[in-house]
């Protein structure tokens, strides 16, 4: 017959009884936590070293935030006021509420 205990204790090794040994297992736990914590942080200051080295050195259209906008709204109706936002607006009925009785 199937038990779902016999799966869970295989994969559930039995922790080991004398201190000694379970302080080791969780001094080693400890040094793999912090090897991987040590190694994120290193990929992650990469990661950000050239990213910035990118956005240093790229010519100065290509990281333009405007540019993925449509090119024929861009055709000749610049706006050049910082305040004025362009794009397509549908109005929405507002619906009446919902009343009962008479």
């Amino acid at each position: 017959m199937f038990r779902a205990y016999n799966v869970f204790s295989l994969l559930r090794p039995a922790r080991p009884r004398h201190p000694l040994v379970q302080a080791l297992f969780a001094l080693l736990a400890t040094c793999a936590f912090l090897v991987l914590l040590v190694f994120g942080l290193a990929i992650a200051a990469i990661v950000m070293f050239f990213g910035a080295l990118l956005r240093a050195f790229a010519p100065s259209g290509s990281v333009d935030p405007a540019s993925n906008a449509r090119p024929d709204a861009q055709a000749g109706t610049r706006a050049t006021d910082g305040g004025v936002i362009d794009g397509e607006f549908h109005v929405v009925e507002k619906s009446l509420p919902h009343t009962t009785g008479p």
